[in-house]
């Protein structure tokens, strides 16, 4: 499926996990993870087709 991470489309497998996502982005470290709304949310979260995930807080 195909999700975004800091705006840059990633392919991930059906289950996997914001954490999974940063991983396959080529995202070495990440002080926190957000979603679109600058929420932070977790590194087990879900990840769904077209979810928007970053690695900094966005500016909402």
């Amino acid at each position: 499926m195909i999700v975004y991470v800091d705006n840059k489309e990633v392919v991930v497998f059906t289950g996997a996990k914001a954490e999974d996502a940063v991983r396959a982005a080529g995202v070495k470290r990440a002080a926190g993870l957000y979603d679109a709304y600058g929420n932070e949310i977790a590194k087990d979260s879900p990840m769904k087709p077209g979810r928007k995930i970053y690695t900094a807080k966005p500016k909402v």
